[in-house]
């Protein structure tokens, strides 16, 4: 088994925040047990900022509306609530944040499966956000 730590990221340019593709370790993201209370999770739309245009299978890093993830809170997909024209792959923001401190996801991945536009407002997918307890 691999010892590696496969960074997955919203950043097109990794190598610009100081990471790259893979890592051996990443000092404070080890793992570690979890205390989120899910009694104050919110579900949230991801929505699109912007016009944006796709070919069918493009995928890009799109702006969208602003989510606030308290510090230490955990992000989670939610199936329910997609956009029929594609996929979200993940949300976050342009800088590097570490997960003790709070931020603000403001782009999505979005993977277009045919040749249309996301629209200003359309609905991309939506995240379930929980704070830590």
């Amino acid at each position: 088994m691999t010892k590696k730590i496969y960074v997955i990221s919203c950043n097109p340019n990794l190598a610009g925040i100081g990471m790259d593709r893979m890592r051996k370790s990443m000092k404070g993201l080890e793992a570690r047990k979890l205390s989120l209370d899910w009694s104050q999770a919110h579900l949230h739309p991801v929505v699109a900022a912007k016009r944006e245009n796709f070919e069918a299978g493009e995928i890009k890093v799109i702006p969208i509306e602003p989510i606030d993830i308290p510090a230490g809170g955990m992000v989670l997909q939610s199936f329910y609530g997609v956009n029929g024209m594609g996929h979200l792959s993940c949300v976050g923001c342009q800088e590097f944040h570490h997960h003790s401190k709070e931020r603000t996801a403001d782009v999505a991945m979005f993977q277009a499966r045919i040749r249309a536009p996301v629209m200003e407002g359309d609905l991309l997918g939506q995240v379930l956000v929980v704070p830590q307890s």
